[in-house]
């Protein structure tokens, strides 16, 4: 295992869960939109956000809440699904 896997591991299981469901359903958004060749402007108009929100957004950085992007995600035609499992860690 290289160093930088050990590094990303760590930088990765210090993160909340919630922070990689948002980047997973940012992606979508993101997809989304370029699946349905929108500007930056037409999707933030779309949405309901201001244009600086799309930029950051598009971007990756972290700023909308999980429940703030559910609705954009559903505002663009996605629909948003949640699955909660046990997580078994070897006990």
């Amino acid at each position: 295992m290289s160093k930088l896997t050990i590094l990303w591991e760590r930088t990765v299981a210090k993160r909340p869960p919630s922070s990689l469901l948002r980047k997973q359903l940012r992606e979508k958004i993101l997809e989304r939109i370029e699946r349905l060749q929108l500007t930056q402007a037409d999707a933030a108009e779309r949405l309901g956000i201001s244009s600086a929100q799309m930029s950051r957004l598009a971007g990756n950085q972290d700023i909308f809440s999980l429940d703030r992007l559910a609705d954009v995600a559903t505002g663009i035609g996605l629909t948003v699904r949640m699955t909660a499992t046990r997580s078994y860690h070897g006990g």
